[in-house]
């Protein structure tokens, strides 16, 4: 009779889980009763009549639903209600949802983070109004190389095109912002007057440029909101005043709107000077300053075909009345539409990566919810055999799976917000307060829900499947267990943590490739000789109002300072240093006497550099043929050159190129030295042609001092700084050293290595988790065999053997998934990787034992405690 009120009492409490369920029981208690008591009268015993009565009543999920229909419950209610119910299942078993929720908070949390770079790196749409109409336009060289243009090229397509509404132009600089006493290093943008207007914005304070903006000689500027916050405290008064920005003063005359940092994502605009004001009228108007890029809008209804051929025409045009400059240049363009299509593979590429952890933890909570269904199988048994349907059981399960994947993404959120904030410690170094826009916005949240529900299906769909799929007779009986299940045997368990071990193969294989491309290109040859203690002085006299004889004469001046200091070897001067941030995309027009050039053209651009006399000393540069610069190559003297080793050996193959002769811009050099290949801009990138001129013959209003020491130039840079303000305080000055130069140019190598890396290790981490949870299942699930082995002389370390082999079986095949998977995904890694084959034996071997190893160490815990049952109590409790 105990038994049989249990029996009931637990019926009950299935279903009561709200108001109207309590009155369903209610219903449900007077039809039993009544039932006992046809029973009785038939001459059966109370107990047995009311077994019977519960016999009858064993459809009780449709009498429940019939008196739910009568009732008028709505859907909604009966969701609400499995909702309850799974909380407190969930409750129930805190262990179990503590775990289960961290995983999911993991993948969930790092894929939104991960999602959320993405978007404002890649995906996001030009911050103006209707970006969809915007596209960039591109000036193509002969050879295929993407340019800018220049400032009269950018208003002749202005006026003539019809299918563009309108064309701006922007620059960007650098300038010292003086305020009080204190100086900020500033970025601006040098903008054609419209700039606003096409993007559609207005000041948030103020106004922005008029149309004849820079044509009266007047300095306005546009600040940042940004700048206006940090700098000026928010002060509205702020409109009218005259500001500092090295050593020319101008007037803001509006605060742009919030939350805009111009058009290069991750390098935000501080302010925005007028074209016409900023640069002189001869630089401005010269067809060969292409220092401009260039932003248009469609007309509405135009498309971006019919822009392009219109701006082919105007390219044609532009050759053909300006060939000095513009012959053989086409002018084409990227639409918003074609801009989002060629970043979605490589944002595709980063959330694929991104989206195998989810995967894993995923598999992780499925394992884990396979486990929990087994235990459930008698309270779901009871519940098919009281009439629960399949589908009704399914959606209670998938229920508790949805709150499990709601408190994860919740989890996942406060994650992602904190990763979110690290961001100023992962950039690159810089001067400049650099930084993309990372937020979580509603496209973030829209994707976290969409990731979250397809977790739902991910982890819950299929134990789901399983547990509704119970038999009522054996769970009840007891029988259901299958006490000699192997882990060979492919069933839905071992099947998700054979996906977890293969998918932390191939990501440990990935980070293998991207960590061993990283350690050979710490050996790549840059141009330079990266052991020599260098710091660097980069000086802008010309801002402070130098021309270039006066500039040539400061740097010298500079050099001699410098050079007379203790401790200094060298100093010499350069336009730019290599690798650095800036400047690298400057060229030469170059003919080349004698030599043909690729279609038919007259000149070609070439990247140059202007250095001084003891450059190449300095910088360990090595010297391939002839002499580097010195002192006696001056403005009074003939134009002398250095070029490059693969700029020798590709236009005088075979000769000797000491002693040639080439044109740069009408002014004829002779070529005096060849020195090794340099990398100019970034780490990876082909050798190309290359020029160095003489400082002294082609003196800048800029440029970088570059001293060597003895030993740290650390202590040398405060001395050196004030030598400096001594001779003209008024010149803008920024000092980086070798190491710091160093880290801006491997920046992305060892944060590409660093991510791929930190995804394979959470991987095998989870992986080793899942592999734990299977083993220690099945170590629990053969508790009677492993006991009746060891009744029946099997010693500990047999027992041990059977379960880690049995761990390294699952380990193994996975591995071997992992690596046939590794073949095709490291393929997508080639264009990352130098040096480094997609194939490399090295990283796949080193991923493969790793994961062996951790498979190992996972097994070994559940392995003993296997070889540590005590085989009569096994057998008593079975």
């Amino acid at each position: 009779m105990r038994r049989l009120r249990a029996l009931w009492m637990r019926m009950r409490g299935l279903f009561r889980v709200g108001r109207g369920d309590v009155e369903f029981a209610d219903e449900l208690e007077s039809h039993v009763a009544l039932h006992t008591e046809d029973g009785i009268r038939a001459g059966l015993s109370r107990e047995e009549a009311r077994r019977q009565a519960l016999v009858r009543l064993g459809g009780v999920e449709q009498t429940r639903q019939a008196w739910r229909e009568r009732r008028g419950l709505p859907w909604l209610e009966t969701f609400w209600q499995d909702v309850r119910f799974g909380a407190r299942m969930l409750a129930k078993n805190p262990g179990y949802t503590a775990v289960a929720v961290l995983t999911l908070a993991l993948g969930i949390g790092a894929n939104s983070t991960v999602f959320s770079a993405a978007d404002a790196a890649l995906l996001r749409s030009w911050p103006a109004q209707e970006p969809q109409r915007l596209a960039r336009l591109i000036s193509m060289t002969p050879q295929g190389e993407e340019g800018s243009f220049s400032y009269p090229d950018l208003r002749d397509i202005s006026t003539q095109s019809r299918t563009l509404e309108g064309v701006l132009g922007y620059s960007r600089n650098a300038k010292a912002l003086r305020v009080g006493t204190q100086t900020y290093e500033v970025l601006d943008d040098v903008v054609s007057p419209n700039y606003f207007q096409v993007l559609g914005l207005d000041a948030e304070l103020g106004r922005t440029f008029a149309a004849n903006a820079g044509t009266n000689g007047e300095l306005n500027a546009v600040i940042s909101d940004s700048l206006w916050r940090r700098v000026f405290h928010g002060d509205p008064s702020v409109i009218g005043r005259q500001i500092s920005l090295t050593g020319r003063s101008y007037m803001v005359i509006g605060v742009a709107p919030r939350g805009f940092a111009g058009l290069e994502r991750g390098i935000p605009t501080h302010l925005w000077l007028a074209a016409g004001s900023e640069n002189p009228s001869s630089e401005l108007e010269d067809r060969k300053f292409r220092a401009f890029e260039v932003i248009a809008r469609l007309r509405p209804g135009v498309t971006a075909a019919q822009a392009e051929a219109e701006l082919g025409a105007l390219g044609r045009s532009l050759a053909q009345a300006y060939p000095a400059t513009n012959k053989a240049r086409n002018v084409t363009l990227i639409s918003e539409q074609e801009r989002l299509r060629q970043n979605m593979v490589p944002a595709l590429l980063l959330m694929s990566l991104v989206g195998l952890v989810l995967l894993i933890c995923c598999a992780n909570v499925g394992g884990l919810a396979l486990a929990r269904s087994d235990a459930r199988r008698k309270e779901i048994a009871m519940r098919l055999a009281l009439g629960a349907g399949q589908f009704r059981l399914m959606r209670q399960l998938l229920t508790e799976s949805l709150l499990l994947a709601a408190l994860g993404a919740a989890l996942g959120l406060v994650f992602a917000a904190g990763l979110l904030r690290l961001q100023p410690a992962l950039l690159p170094p810089s001067e400049y307060a650099l930084g993309l826009d990372l937020r979580l916005d509603g496209t973030v949240l829209a994707f976290t829900l969409v990731i979250s529900v397809l977790t739902v299906l991910a982890f819950g769909l299929a134990p789901a499947m399983q547990a509704s799929k119970t038999s009522c007779a054996k769970a009840l009986k007891g029988e259901e267990r299958v006490a000699g299940r192997s882990v060979r045997q492919l069933t839905m368990r071992n099947g998700l943590v054979l996906g977890e071990i293969a998918l932390s193969v191939m990501l440990l294989t990935a980070s293998g490739l991207v960590v061993h491309s990283l350690l050979l290109s710490q050996r790549i040859r840059l141009g330079f000789d990266r052991e020599k203690h260098l710091v660097f002085f980069d000086l802008n006299p010309g801002i402070a109002g130098y021309n270039g004889a006066r500039s040539l004469a400061f740097f010298q001046q500079m050099e001699a300072r410098a050079a007379g200091l203790p401790g200094v070897r060298h100093a010499t001067v350069a336009r730019r240093v290599l690798l650095s941030d800036s400047g690298g995309g400057a060229k030469v027009q170059v003919s080349i006497p004698g030599v043909e050039l690729p279609q038919g053209q007259t000149n070609l651009p070439v990247k140059f550099n202007a250095v001084g006399s003891s450059y190449f000393q300095t910088m360990g540069t090595r010297l391939v043929e002839g002499r580097g610069f010195t002192a006696a190559d001056n403005s009074s003297t003939g134009c002398v050159a250095v070029v490059s080793e693969l700029m020798a050996e590709r236009f005088w193959p075979g000769r000797q190129a000491l002693g040639r002769q080439i044109v740069a811009e009408g002014k004829p050099c002779q070529i005096v030295g060849v020195v090794e290949d340099a990398k100019i801009i970034w780490v990876h990138e082909d050798s190309e042609p290359y020029i160095y001129f003489s400082f002294a013959q082609r003196p800048m209003g800029f440029g970088t001092l570059i001293v060597e020491t003895d030993g740290d130039p650390r202590p040398l840079t405060a001395r050196m700084r004030n030598e400096i303000e001594q001779v003209d305080r008024n010149v803008p000055m920024t000092v980086r050293t070798l190491p710091y130069l160093m880290g801006q140019a491997f920046w992305a190598d060892r944060m590409t290595a660093g991510f791929v890396a930190t995804l394979g290790l959470l991987g095998i981490f989870l992986g080793a988790v899942g592999l734990y949870g299977v083993v220690a299942y099945m170590v629990n699930r053969r508790r009677a065999e492993i006991g009746i082995r060891m009744a029946l002389g099997a010693g500990r370390g047999d027992i041990l053997r059977l379960v880690l082999g049995q761990g390294l079986a699952l380990a193994t095949a996975g591995t071997l998934v992992g690596l046939v998977v590794s073949l095709v995904a490291a393929r997508l890694l080639s264009n990352l990787l130098y040096g480094v084959t997609p194939t490399d034996p090295f990283a796949f071997g080193c991923g493969s034992a790793l994961v062996i190893l951790v498979a190992l160490v996972a097994s070994w815990i559940p392995a003993r405690r296997a070889a540590s049952i005590d085989p009569m109590q096994a057998l008593r409790t079975e």
